[in-house]
């Protein structure tokens, strides 16, 4: 009995970078009307920017992934490395829109009570921690199931290098908090 291997499904994720798109271009239209008073709109549009390029990448990448599997000749290790690049790039972007919205939400709490927001408050700081503690929950959660184990769950090299990333924009906060330094 013979099996015939299908090209990879990469329309999905052709969709959910292009919604990613949209999404990033909204989210900087509406920061730049009403930046937060405390900083940190310099940080996030650059992050924002950058996170646009990558899930632009993945859109490419998954789309020659889809040509490449449906042409004539196709190779499939020319096109899981298409789907490879793909998925890493689209990773990367979502971890920089994760540490966007980890700063966006620190700084628009930061603004003083006065103003409307809640100031140098310990509920400040927690925000960024509940967010991004949530975020890694959700990673050793799929990771678990995509693993098929709790410790094989930490095999994943990419998502670990993301957490890590995460966890140093976690620190740049807590030291901004603390104006150890600022995030501009």
């Amino acid at each position: 009995m013979s099996v015939e291997k299908k090209p990879p499904n990469v329309r999905d994720w052709i969709v959910l970078s292009t919604v990613m798109i949209g999404a990033v271009l909204t989210i900087l239209a509406l920061i730049w009307q009403l930046p937060p008073t405390t900083g940190g709109i310099g940080s996030v549009t650059f992050l924002l920017l950058l996170s646009f390029i990558l899930f632009v990448n993945s859109v490419s990448a998954n789309s020659k992934a889809n040509y490449e599997a449906n042409s004539a000749k196709a190779d499939e290790k020319r096109v899981n490395r298409f789907v490879s690049f793909a998925e890493y790039t689209f990773g990367m972007a979502f971890t920089l829109v994760i540490f966007a919205f980890a700063i966006l939400g620190y700084k628009y709490l930061l603004i003083p009570t006065d103003e409307g927001g809640l100031g140098r408050s310990i509920v400040t700081l927690m925000l960024p921690i509940t967010f991004l503690v949530t975020a890694w929950v959700m990673i050793f959660i799929y990771n678990t199931i995509n693993y098929s184990g709790a410790l094989s769950a930490l095999k994943s090299i990419k998502r670990n290098l993301w957490i890590i990333l995460e966890a140093l924009c976690l620190v740049i906060i807590i030291a901004d908090f603390f104006q150890v330094i600022l995030i501009p």
